[in-house]
């Protein structure tokens, strides 16, 4: 099928490529807009922009859960198109969890007690909004690079992903972590983190995932190819 829907997808999360190939099952045509910053992985989709949502039918969704702004600007550039979003669904605490869940950095920040030990893995962007902590923070890096900590009593964490359990429960014993700070993304592969506070019985202070515009969640090729005959 050469001529079915013409599907702009918001790249950025690791679902891209399998959503993009369950599209090109589905007999779509489109082109992948990649969110600045992230890994631009070889598709069956073209690299597109925002100006090619004027000749869109649809938008699928596939960005990071906490990229607000690519959805942003992809609404504002076609407000009207239909959406549907292929993503994760956040993590759900278990009775060993000891979990508080927030909706923005300041609040997290303000969550935190006074003088703890902080595991931070929510990006550089969220230093400003640290530097009001009064304690250590230890913010995980997944990328090696020189940039000055602006902290005081900050520090990178270093590593390359995938991260055991075991891996985690070891940095965090050794840096003497109080407290796990995350984005709720969801998903087996960040989760280990997690695991680690339960097993060392440490609170974690999880970010709610933002909203995202209404519209169908798609997890599977059936339902994309559902979805795609709608349109």
């Amino acid at each position: 099928m050469t001529n079915g829907p013409f599907i702009a997808v918001l790249g950025g999360a690791r679902e891209t490529v399998r959503a993009v190939e369950w599209l090109a099952r589905a007999g779509a045509r489109g082109v992948v807009i990649w969110a600045p910053g992230t890994d631009q992985e070889k598709t069956a989709f073209a690299q597109g922009t925002f100006a090619d949502l004027a000749d869109a039918n649809a938008i699928l969704d596939v960005s990071h859960a906490f990229d607000e702004a690519t959805r942003r600007a992809a609404k504002i550039h076609a407000p009207d198109l239909p959406y549907a979003r292929v993503g994760r669904p956040p993590w759900v605490p278990t009775d060993g969890d000891n979990w508080t869940e927030v909706d923005t950095l300041t609040q997290a920040v303000a969550t935190l007690p006074p003088g703890t030990r902080v595991f931070a893995a929510t990006g550089r962007g969220s230093l400003d909004a640290l530097a009001d902590h009064d304690g250590p923070v230890f913010l995980r890096q997944l990328t090696r690079h020189d940039l000055p900590m602006p902290l005081a009593q900050g520090q990178f964490v270093f590593g390359t992903a995938p991260f055991s359990v075991a891996d985690e429960v070891a940095l965090f014993q050794s840096l003497h972590i109080d407290v796990v700070l995350a984005r709720n993304i969801g998903g087996a592969g960040s989760f280990p983190k997690l695991m680690a506070a339960r097993q060392l019985g440490l609170s974690a202070l999880l970010l709610r995932q933002p909203d995202v515009p209404e519209g169908p969640h798609l997890s599977s090729f059936a339902d994309v190819e559902n979805w795609i005959a709608t349109l």
